[in-house]
């Protein structure tokens, strides 16, 4: 049985005996939207209550999840407790919230679609943005050079801050100005593969471009098809599903682990 209980801002809504495999929690911080594998999201951060069969979280322990349905901070809800991961102790709570949707998003994108090597480059847009921050992070975490494209002056210094070597801004003449800095081997779109067609100056022949969103992308991206095919580069839609590849999770959350104990976890 399931009783809601209205207190205030707050929401109880409890089953009185949890399925295998699931974990109550109350949830304290929610994230920000976030379309994932085509469906809405919801990162959250809660503290566990109680455990289901075959459920061993901590009671008190704070977990990170993501879910599909909107929800408020107080609300006390179950998930499936094969899907949660642990917040280590003292992990900044804005940088904790990346857990669940961008820290796999990014991994699959940049370690899987893009296949970053060490000692490669890439071109990374929207740099000053949390989900490009995160991924100047990542990619200087394996030892990759990063250039950004940001919005103004503020967005090129947090930039620089998480990592990025060279940036420009969009009201710039950026391809002229970061191709100057030598070209890279993957560039990394957010929106839709709206920059990519400009970044192709800037990529080296056989570069990888990649974006979010690609393949609901409509109309098709504008390219310069002929100078695409004549750098025998490819083009890469980028994506991650948290129905099947939850895998990809957790090897997110070991490796941002250690950008977190190199202390490039703290937003600034």
């Amino acid at each position: 049985m399931t009783i809601g209980i209205g207190q205030g801002e707050r929401t109880i809504s409890r089953i009185s005996r949890l399925g295998v495999n699931r974990v109550e929690l109350e949830v304290g911080q929610v994230g920000e939207l976030l379309a994932v594998d085509g469906r809405p999201h919801w990162p959250l951060l809660g503290r566990v209550l109680r455990n289901g069969p075959e459920s061993d979280w901590t009671p008190g322990q704070l977990i990170a999840c993501n879910i599909d349905r909107q929800i408020r901070r107080g609300e006390i809800i179950d998930v499936d407790a094969r899907r949660v991961l642990a917040v280590p102790a003292g992990m900044d709570e804005g940088w904790a919230l990346q857990m669940p949707l961008r820290w796999p998003l990014l991994h699959a994108a940049l370690c899987g679609g893009l296949r970053l090597q060490a000692g490669e480059s890439l071109l990374v847009h929207q740099g000053d943005g949390e989900l490009g921050l995160s991924a100047i992070r990542l990619a200087v975490s394996l030892d990759c050079s990063v250039m950004a494209v940001c919005a103004d002056r503020a967005g090129i210094a947090l930039a620089l801050a998480a990592g990025a070597a060279e940036t420009a801004r969009y009201d710039d003449d950026w391809p002229t100005l970061l191709r100057e800095h030598g070209a890279v081997d993957a560039v990394l779109d957010f929106d839709s593969g709206a920059s990519l067609e400009a970044s192709l100056p800037c990529a080296k022949r056989g570069a990888r471009l990649g974006a979010l969103d690609l393949s609901a992308t409509r109309p098709p991206i504008a390219m310069a098809w002929p100078a695409f095919w004549q750098r025998q580069a490819s083009l890469v839609s980028l994506d991650w599903s948290p129905l099947r590849q939850w895998h990809i999770a957790e090897c997110a959350k070991a490796h941002f682990l250690r950008i977190d104990e190199m202390g490039q976890g703290t937003w600034k």
